[in-house]
């Protein structure tokens, strides 16, 4: 598709009419129109999805972690460690995605009416902990260091600019290094910045989460390997896999620019499943845009993405995008590539700048 580069253009948009996919059950609809009008900000409907998601762990989630912690003991260990398994899967395949996402949002734009602002720290300061993130941490590390440094070297630690990264080694040596060193580099790289509240915040948090975890493994073990050992463990990379697949294309000669150091996944039921998480261009040029209007916002910057020379791609997410790449599945990339105005390539062309993004910096 090729437009001109000063006249935006509609794009077909199946995202506009995707059925929210994050979570497993609602509430009655009662209850549902009383949280509407009550808790979230500006009768904001579109987040019932967000709390929906709270609600969801809440009542499944939190009862099979207490439940694995009085089962210890009291029933044979093998036993208790296939329901340990099956409660690590669960949580896992059926929630993170949409905790983790559903998180972020929420921290970038509240859900919460102001005088209901304080259930934001169930999510944010408790279950948080049963997905690997310290209490009081996850803003530390993704608004105040990486938005503010948004992926340039040296202060966003989660900066993929250093990798050669269409390389599987690099990639697992990025993940590798966030599991083992984010715990001592962000506090630090917050005080170097003179974020001292903020550097605060995150080692108490995380001087909670480890004292509490070594405190509940003194006593329960097994329960305390998979309610909080294992899904850290998992999550820490799964964390540092997703923000590599986003920020794997970065042009070496604008590496500040958002329309060139990230690329925007569109017409993907993946986007139904993350909070139209493939809208990553979007985000970071507009943080303060709530999630479901995303795609809105993309189609009204479709001049901007000829403009830039920036990447689209139709009927895959940015997970797709990233396994893609690092399996070297170049051509099929170039069949999802979407021309909206930027430079006019050959798809041998168009595959020798998917590499010229790839290039360590």
């Amino acid at each position: 598709m090729v437009a001109n580069i000063d006249k935006p253009i509609a794009l077909n948009q199946f995202d506009f009419d995707l059925a929210r996919n994050e979570y497993v059950f609602g509430l009655p609809q009662g209850i549902n129109n009383w949280i509407t009008n009550t808790l979230l900000k500006r009768k904001g409907e579109e987040n019932i999805s967000i709390l929906y998601v709270m609600v969801n762990i809440l009542l499944t989630v939190i009862p099979s972690a207490i439940a694995l912690y009085c089962l210890e003991g009291n029933i044979p260990t093998p036993v208790l460690l296939l329901l340990g398994a099956a409660y690590v899967y669960l949580l896992l395949t059926t929630y993170a995605r949409s905790f983790i996402l559903g998180l972020h949002y929420s921290t970038h734009v509240p859900i919460f009416n102001k005088q209901w602002k304080f259930l934001k720290h169930i999510s944010s300061n408790i279950l948080c902990a049963f997905f690997g993130i310290p209490p009081l941490m996850y803003y530390s590390h993704h608004i105040a260091m990486h938005h503010s440094e948004n992926n340039i070297k040296p202060y966003d630690l989660s900066s993929t600019m250093p990798y050669q990264r269409d390389s599987k080694r690099d990639h697992f040596k990025y993940m590798l290094r966030f599991v083992v060193a984010i715990w001592v580099e962000l506090p630090y790289v917050l005080i170097q910045k003179n974020r001292y509240k903020v550097a605060i915040h995150c080692i108490l948090g995380e001087l909670f989460f480890f004292v509490t975890i070594f405190y509940l493994f003194s006593f329960r073990p097994i329960a305390t390997t998979f309610v909080l050992i294992l899904p850290t463990l998992v999550v820490s990379f799964a964390l540092m896999q997703g923000n590599w697949k986003q920020h794997i294309f970065v042009d070496p000669d604008e590496p500040e620019n958002n329309y060139r150091s990230t690329f925007t996944c569109i017409n993907t039921t993946s986007n139904s499943l993350n909070f139209n998480d493939g809208y990553h261009i979007e985000h970071h040029e507009n943080p303060a845009m709530p999630w479901y209007r995303l795609p809105e916002y993309f189609q009204s910057q479709i001049a901007n993405y000829a403009r830039h020379d920036a990447f689209i791609f139709t009927g895959i997410g940015s997970t797709q995008v990233g396994t893609m790449v690092l399996n070297g599945q170049f051509d099929d990339l170039a069949d999802h590539y979407v021309n909206v105005g930027q430079k006019q390539r050959t798809k041998a062309e168009l595959i020798t700048e998917f590499k010229r993004r790839l290039q360590k910096m």
